[in-house]
């Protein structure tokens, strides 16, 4: 009798949470992270109260948080997650490029900071370094940042 070999499970994919006041920004995040082999988004809101709701109910890995939402600001709510949900990874994404959105952002508890200038690959990235523990702060901020 031959030996059968049991189906490998694919690995789980990490589950992000989009929190943006932009519905055309949601979808296209939702698009562009579904079609990534290792990453879902579990659920995206528009608003920071709907925010805290889905993550008690979706249990997201990661959180993107835009700065500007219908109902409040997204430093608000990273500071909502940060006590309600200590160990949550959060990234903002945003259309304020100036540095000092990162610094504020970065001491409200942000994990990482990308401009919405550089949505892409570069979004994808921030995703896996914040997902692994590390902080990622976009090129454009640091290059600013050097600057100054």
């Amino acid at each position: 009798m031959g030996r059968t070999r049991s189906p490998r499970e694919p690995p789980a994919k990490r589950r992000i949470l989009i929190v943006d006041d932009h519905r055309l920004v949601r979808r296209g995040l939702t698009a562009l992270i579904d079609n990534e082999p290792d990453l879902t988004v579990c659920s995206a809101t528009a608003t920071q109260r709907a925010a805290l709701a889905a993550i008690s109910s979706s249990l997201p890995d990661l959180v993107i948080v835009d700065l500007s939402l219908g109902d409040g600001d997204g430093l608000a709510l990273l500071k909502d997650i940060r006590a309600g949900h200590g160990d949550l990874p959060v990234l903002v994404l945003t259309v304020h490029a100036a540095p000092v959105y990162a610094q504020q952002a970065f001491r409200a508890g942000a994990d990482g900071f990308v401009t919405k200038q550089e949505m892409g690959e570069t979004v994808l990235l921030a995703i896996r370094s914040v997902l692994e523990g590390e902080k990622y702060m976009s090129a454009e901020i640091r290059a600013t940042l050097a600057r100054e």
